[in-house]
Protein backbone atom coordinates (compact mmCIF):
# COMPACT_ATOMS: atom_id res chain seq x y z
CA UNK A 1 0.00 0.00 0.00
CA UNK A 2 2.67 2.62 0.96
CA UNK A 3 4.24 1.31 -2.87
CA UNK A 4 1.46 2.65 -4.57
CA UNK A 5 0.62 5.95 -1.72
CA UNK A 6 4.46 6.99 -2.27
CA UNK A 7 4.92 6.03 -5.82
CA UNK A 8 8.13 3.79 -4.59
CA UNK A 9 9.99 2.33 -7.35
CA UNK A 10 12.31 0.29 -4.99
CA UNK A 11 11.63 -1.96 -2.30
CA UNK A 12 11.06 -0.78 1.30
CA UNK A 13 13.81 -0.60 3.64
CA UNK A 14 13.69 -3.57 6.12
CA UNK A 15 12.65 -3.37 9.47
CA UNK A 16 15.31 -1.95 11.71
CA UNK A 17 15.45 -1.45 15.36
CA UNK A 18 15.09 1.52 16.67
CA UNK A 19 18.37 3.44 18.34
CA UNK A 20 18.70 6.58 20.03
CA UNK A 21 20.88 9.01 18.93
CA UNK A 22 23.14 9.10 22.28
CA UNK A 23 23.76 5.54 21.36
CA UNK A 24 24.79 6.08 17.69
CA UNK A 25 26.68 8.90 18.34
CA UNK A 26 28.64 7.30 21.11
CA UNK A 27 29.83 4.21 18.87
CA UNK A 28 30.89 7.03 16.26
CA UNK A 29 32.51 8.83 18.56
CA UNK A 30 34.68 5.99 19.75
CA UNK A 31 36.33 5.87 16.63
CA UNK A 32 37.71 8.52 16.41
CA UNK A 33 41.58 9.11 17.02
CA UNK A 34 43.10 12.51 18.34
CA UNK A 35 45.75 12.85 15.51
CA UNK A 36 49.08 13.04 17.33
CA UNK A 37 52.02 14.70 15.93
CA UNK A 38 55.08 12.37 15.38
CA UNK A 39 57.51 14.32 17.55
CA UNK A 40 54.80 13.74 20.44
CA UNK A 41 55.25 10.28 19.81
CA UNK A 42 58.97 10.30 20.11
CA UNK A 43 58.25 12.54 23.62
CA UNK A 44 55.90 10.19 25.04
CA UNK A 45 58.70 7.00 24.44
CA UNK A 46 61.11 9.13 26.25
CA UNK A 47 59.00 10.69 28.82
CA UNK A 48 59.60 8.47 31.59
CA UNK A 49 63.27 9.07 31.32
CA UNK A 50 62.90 12.93 30.91
CA UNK A 51 60.74 13.21 34.20
CA UNK A 52 60.82 10.23 35.99
CA UNK A 53 58.54 7.11 35.91
CA UNK A 54 56.22 8.41 38.82
CA UNK A 55 55.98 11.89 37.11
CA UNK A 56 55.49 9.91 34.15
CA UNK A 57 52.50 8.26 34.87
CA UNK A 58 50.20 11.08 36.06
CA UNK A 59 51.60 13.61 32.73
CA UNK A 60 52.17 12.89 29.11
CA UNK A 61 53.53 15.56 25.85
CA UNK A 62 50.39 16.44 24.57
CA UNK A 63 51.47 19.00 21.36
CA UNK A 64 53.71 21.42 20.08
CA UNK A 65 52.69 24.83 19.10
CA UNK A 66 54.67 28.13 18.90
CA UNK A 67 57.75 26.55 19.96
CA UNK A 68 55.90 25.57 23.25
CA UNK A 69 55.60 21.99 24.50
CA UNK A 70 52.20 21.53 26.22
CA UNK A 71 52.04 19.03 28.83
CA UNK A 72 49.11 17.22 29.46
CA UNK A 73 48.71 16.22 33.61
CA UNK A 74 46.09 13.99 35.02
CA UNK A 75 45.88 15.61 38.50
CA UNK A 76 46.20 19.25 40.07
CA UNK A 77 48.31 17.71 42.80
CA UNK A 78 51.16 16.98 40.14
CA UNK A 79 51.20 20.27 38.79
CA UNK A 80 53.26 22.11 41.24
CA UNK A 81 56.13 19.27 41.13
CA UNK A 82 56.00 19.72 37.31
CA UNK A 83 56.37 22.99 38.30
CA UNK A 84 59.44 22.62 40.50
CA UNK A 85 61.42 20.09 37.44
CA UNK A 86 60.19 22.82 34.25
CA UNK A 87 63.76 24.41 33.93
CA UNK A 88 65.55 20.81 33.91
CA UNK A 89 63.22 19.05 31.72
CA UNK A 90 63.52 22.18 29.49
CA UNK A 91 67.06 22.35 29.45
CA UNK A 92 66.96 17.93 29.08
CA UNK A 93 64.17 18.29 25.63
CA UNK A 94 66.54 21.17 24.47
CA UNK A 95 69.78 19.23 24.58
CA UNK A 96 67.93 15.88 23.67
CA UNK A 97 65.57 17.52 20.59
CA UNK A 98 67.27 20.39 19.40
CA UNK A 99 65.53 20.00 16.44
CA UNK A 100 61.93 20.45 17.94
CA UNK A 101 63.15 24.27 18.95
CA UNK A 102 61.27 23.92 22.13
CA UNK A 103 61.74 26.75 23.92
CA UNK A 104 58.66 26.91 26.70
CA UNK A 105 56.42 24.43 28.98
CA UNK A 106 53.21 24.63 29.97
CA UNK A 107 51.48 22.16 31.87
CA UNK A 108 47.54 21.83 31.36
CA UNK A 109 45.24 19.80 33.43
CA UNK A 110 44.06 17.32 31.40
CA UNK A 111 40.01 16.12 32.05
Amino acid sequence: MDRVRYHLDKPMAPKRDVKSMADILKDVVEGFEVPVQENILVLRNAWPKLVGAQIAQHSEPGFIADFQLCVFVDHPGWMPELERIKRMVLQKLQSSYPELRIRRLRFSLQH
